[in-house]
């Protein structure tokens, strides 16, 4: 199968706080980045699709930024891949 991605991914773990549209937030993890996004573990999760804006925090780096990001992937019981919205 041909690799589709624009950029290549790499396996990190980082810990991330979700906020939803709703305003609930969590705590979970991340499983790889790139430079356009990152998949998200995220089994335990308000009910998302394709095309929803959330709002993410990468906790243990100085002075964390809230960031939008966009749902472009949902893999059930796994969690979603994201892209960065521009500001």
């Amino acid at each position: 199968m041909k690799e589709l991605r624009q950029h290549p991914r790499l396996l990190h773990r980082a810990s991330v706080n979700l906020t939803f549209t709703s305003g609930h937030t969590i705590s979970t993890h991340t499983i790889d980045m790139s430079n356009g996004g990152l998949f998200i573990a995220c089994t335990d999760h308000p009910k998302v699709q394709e095309g929803d804006i959330l709002n993410v925090i990468v906790n243990g780096i100085q002075n964390p930024v809230a960031r939008d990001i966009k749902i472009i992937r949902v893999e059930p019981g796994k969690g979603f891949g994201i892209e960065f919205v521009e500001p």
